[in-house]
């Protein structure tokens, strides 16, 4: 059964008391713990979310939002927050002593929001705390995990505040969102495999003076000290930068401004704040998943900063795990289909941290000029071509991060290796990619596809070539009521009599077959569509029957 969640401002301190009991109990209150938080409460589910720290984050680390986290942030209802907060960043210029050697550009990305956005994550967590509260939810903060204990049924969660008190709450779930340092994974007895890099990261906001590049793009020093220059809101930059144990902040900060001055003569960070420095970890949790606990974010993996997915890829977490643990709650799926979030994030984090070992490795050459000669070479190469630029592009917005191999996916290993080799497009599993124009029946405004793809259900889209490919749904009802949206998407327009009049509303006209184009469609074919954006099957011709079979398998 779906409760609904509270409509009072549980706002806490620590001073609170807590509710005894809820459907999901979230600990952690960073970006993965909100994002998932808001995930639930738009779905009608209860959620009580606690953060250890009596208040929000004053300084952040995470920086750099992608593209797919943007789309993400768009179906939560969150976009124009972001955008008129954050910085847009169109790509990178990388640099060898002082020249740019080669560049990124975002701008080639076949997506709503081609580029990252730059926002300090007390922002983002902001933003996002603001839509939970219009949602009619709440951070209990000044709370912490002490002990859970699980059965079957539900999970017993001990907690204490910052002022000492204790109190136990019961929850059918809880989700571990609370870092690196997991509390939630180590109740759990969850093996984690990784390591720690041997030097620091620190970051330093403040001006740049003088600079002389563009402020949309970020900067790459290969050589020692090997900056990070990352434009931010308000003409402020945030400066990434490795760092020796015993070094002291004004020895830093002359070493810093020494290497602002190589990429652009005569520039320095002008009041800067105070440096942060750290240590960083590549982690993988051996499983994602114990009984009806859950992991999420950092704790349940962990990546290097240097490619900027590590929040990110907590927010693609919440995202895949948002929707199915709204189901079955709700008991409309079996508790088997959470099964699926770790079948499907885990080999993502992998990726990313092998990823970022490689970036690692290229970052702590030797500095002397034969071995950045080397890696300069390596980087023109590979940027070279306005291909190998998209390549980049992609690698860095995570749009081509896929669930292939998922058991929730349908239609790719299944048609074979003949059918696949005809296959253009994308593949069951893939995000859903977008294009345009497209118009509604009787109407002039043109619209994107992702404008009507349903990020609270399942999406079904009829690609069809002529006017006579309309099927025949009556005997398909109830498998169109288990779908959010249904979309006939044509290149050609409407026939004047449909066969059904409410046909005429879901009848898009792909006037440019852009779409198709974007689909690979060349003969009449069925997609359907994620409440998380990914393709969940294709069928070639469309079979209906498939679409039963899926929701069959899904539902029960």
């Amino acid at each position: 059964m779906t409760r609904k969640p509270a409509m009072e401002n549980r706002m806490s301190n620590g001073h609170t008391s807590l509710p005894q009991s809820s459907p999901v109990l979230i600990v952690g209150a960073g970006p993965t713990g909100l994002s998932l938080v808001v995930e639930l409460a738009r779905r009608n589910i209860e959620c009580l979310l606690i953060g250890r720290r009596p208040e929000p984050l004053p300084f952040d680390r995470a920086t750099v939002i992608h593209s797919r986290s943007l789309e993400i942030f768009e179906s939560m209802g969150v976009i124009d927050a972001f955008l008129e907060r954050g910085h847009l960043m169109r790509g990178f210029n990388i640099f060898a002593y002082g020249q740019i050697v080669a560049q990124t550009d975002f701008n080639g990305l076949e997506c709503r929001h081609p580029y990252d956005l730059n926002l300090s994550e007390n922002e983002t967590e902001e933003i996002l705390t603001e839509r939970l509260v219009a949602l009619g939810g709440a951070v209990a903060r000044g709370w912490e995990l002490s002990s859970l204990e699980q059965s079957e049924s539900h999970v017993t969660a001990q907690l204490r505040s910052t002022n000492g008190t204790e109190q136990t709450v019961t929850a059918d779930w809880l989700v571990g969102t609370d870092g690196i340092h997991s509390r939630v994974r180590e109740s759990c007895e969850i093996d984690v495999d990784g390591h720690r890099y041997l030097r620091r990261w620190g970051v330093i906001d403040g001006h740049l003076k003088d600079w002389q590049h563009a402020s949309d793009r970020a900067a790459i020093q290969i050589e020692a000290p090997a900056l990070n220059p990352i434009p931010l809101p308000r003409a402020r930059w945030r400066i990434y930068f490795r760092a020796d144990d015993d070094i002291d902040n004004a020895a830093l900060l002359e070493q810093i401004n020494a290497g602002l001055n190589a990429l652009s003569p005569g520039s320095r960070l002008h009041e800067p704040d105070e440096p942060m420095l750290y240590h960083t970890y590549r982690q993988l949790s051996a499983h994602y998943q114990s009984g009806r606990v859950l992991l999420a974010g950092d704790a349940a993996h962990a990546c290097s900063p240097i490619e900027g997915h590590g929040m990110n890829m907590g927010i693609h977490d919440s995202f895949n795990l948002g929707w199915k643990l709204a189901l079955v709650i709700q008991g409309t799926a079996d508790a088997k289909l959470l099964e699926s979030y770790e079948q499907e994030r885990r080999p993502a984090a992998a990726a990313v941290g092998a990823s970022g070992d490689t970036a690692e490795a290229l970052r702590s050459i030797p500095n002397d000029p034969a071995a950045i000669e080397r890696v300069k070479r390596a980087l023109c190469a590979l940027l070279y071509t306005s291909r190998g630029k998209l390549q980049a592009a992609q690698a860095e917005s995570e749009l081509e991060l896929h669930y292939r191999d998922s058991p929730l996916v349908s239609g790719y290993h299944s048609a074979g290796d003949a059918a696949r080799q005809h296959w253009l497009g994308p593949l069951p599993g893939d995000c859903t990619p977008d294009a345009g124009p497209l118009l509604k029946s009787g109407s002039a405004e043109a619209i994107q596809l992702s404008q009507l793809i349903c990020n609270e259900g399942h999406s079904l889209l009829w690609m069809a070539t002529d006017q006579t490919e309309v099927p025949d749904f009556e005997k398909f009802h109830h498998i169109l009521q288990a779908c959010g949206e249904f979309w006939i998407i044509s290149t050609a327009p409407p026939p004047e009599f449909l066969p059904e009049s409410s046909l005429q509303e879901c009848w898009l006209h792909d006037v440019e077959g852009k779409v198709h184009a974007r689909f690979g469609v060349i003969d009449a074919s069925l997609f359907l569509i994620r409440p998380d954006g990914h393709i969940a099957f294709r069928s070639e011709p469309p079979e209906l029957a498939r679409v039963a079979s899926y929701f069959e398998n899904l539902f029960n």
